[in-house]
Order: C-alpha cells, then structure tokens, then sequence
C-alpha cells in the first residue's frame, strides 16, 4: 500500500522591478548574440525551478537578519542569485541576474 502525500504549495517567487527591468535589457543582449530562445528558455525554467524547487542550486550565505539563505543557481546562459525563505516558503529575487557568456 502507498500513500501519496499531495505536493506541498509552491514557493512564491517575487522579483524586484530592477530584475524585471534586467531581463528586458538581457533579452535584447541575448537576441542580438544569437542565443534568445536560449535566454527566453532558461528563464521560463528558472522561475518553474524556483516555484518547485528553489534549493536547486548552491548555497551562498545563510541570512542574519531573517531566517533564510542566499543561493546562487544557473540555467544557462542565465546566472541569479535569490533568497529562500522556507518558513514563508517565499524567494525573492532581488540581485541583478547575469547572462553568462556563449
């Protein structure tokens, strides 16, 4: 016999309007290199990673004010670092992403 636990909610992802803006800019930037479906793609699975599972990628610091931890993830060509919050089960994407070389 199997029990099947439902899944558990998803993170909250939020994104600072510096980052929004970022990606505008990263769009163009990975368009006029030749590699924009590659950007559009790894940002549309960066945030599906961070809505399911934000610990995918490397731990950096552990937070000192709040309870929660700076990770650093990678889905190329795009590079972000964001902050966990389990208790909240909320990440915050507020560091400007990188769009990594070709």
């Amino acid at each position: 016999m199997t029990s099947s636990l439902p899944p558990p909610d998803p993170y909250r992802v939020a994104y600072s309007e510096q980052v929004r803006e970022r990606f505008l800019v990263l769009a163009d930037i990975a368009r006029e290199r030749g590699d924009g479906a590659a950007f559009a793609a790894a940002l549309k699975e960066f945030h599906r990673r961070l809505s399911i599972y934000p610990q995918f990628g490397e731990p950096l610091t552990d937070l000192k004010h709040e309870s929660g931890q700076v990770w650093i993830g990678i889905v190329h060509p795009l590079a972000m670092r964001y902050g966990v919050f389990e208790d909240r089960r909320t990440v915050i994407v507020a560091a400007l992403p990188v769009l990594m070389p070709k």
